[in-house]
């Protein structure tokens, strides 16, 4: 087993059960106009009780792609998981991700913690060009490499600072909707782009750019989700 200094504990990022159940209401998956015309939906579910996602205007500046490498998943996981990241790209590409990002406040300014110095368009910047650590180049793509797992503890996912790789929990993964999926794939992948957050549950934490803008992308998906977009359009009447 890998020894750890402080400094690598601190850029692990396990997403842990109690940070989960913050979100107590699971949205129910949408299905996308693609996956209707290619009928590559749940077959266990009869026409008409799967919702077709409202996607969200897209930035037109915006062209972040993602290459995905999956380890140890079966040939379901894979699909899961593939469908994960073609929402994950739907809603990082649009105008409303990056409203957020730049509006995102943590004590009435407009910040995230642990933010290494940069504004929030300096982060969304960052983000859209795609330059991890490891892999330098403004690409415009998020390279993925996760490998999944079984372990019977709270950690949904965790990764070491000097390697690409990802590891995530099948015993949340099994469970997890394509928004929860896709939360804790950028919130690992945020992590390759250099920025951390407190390894203990501080009240800070959730500011932070890993989790601050994991729990962005999962908002934005579930608000795909026709049901949901008409509660929010209904509260902001």
């Amino acid at each position: 087993m890998k020894s750890l200094t402080l400094n690598s504990l601190l850029l692990l990022c396990p997403l842990i059960l109690y940070s989960c159940k913050e979100s107590a209401i699971v949205v129910a998956d949408c299905i996308l106009p693609s996956e209707r015309e290619s009928q590559d939906h749940d077959p266990s579910l009869e026409d008409g009780q799967e919702s077709l996602c409202l996607l969200p205007a897209r930035e037109p500046s915006a062209n972040l792609t993602a290459t995905l490498t999956l380890q140890d998943f079966s040939l379901q996981d894979e699909m899961k998981m593939e469908k994960a990241i073609e929402r994950l790209k739907i809603v990082i590409n649009s105008v409303a991700f990056k409203n957020r990002v730049l509006n995102h406040t943590y004590n009435g300014q407009k910040t995230f913690v642990d933010n290494e110095g940069l504004t929030n368009q300096e982060i969304y910047d960052k983000v859209m060009l795609g330059s991890e650590v490891l892999i330098p180049g403004n690409d415009e793509e998020m390279d993925l490499d996760i490998t999944l797992y079984y372990a019977n503890n709270s950690v949904v996912g965790y990764t070491y600072p000097d390697t690409t790789r990802v590891w995530t929990n099948d015993k949340f993964f099994s469970t997890y909707t394509y928004a929860q999926v896709a939360q804790n794939v950028v919130h690992e992948w945020i992590h390759k782009l250099g920025f951390g957050h407190d390894y203990n549950r501080t009240t800070r934490r959730n500011y932070s750019v890993p989790y601050g803008i994991g729990t962005i992308i999962k908002d934005l998906i579930e608000e795909m989700t026709p049901q949901v977009n008409q509660d929010i359009a209904q509260n902001n009447k």
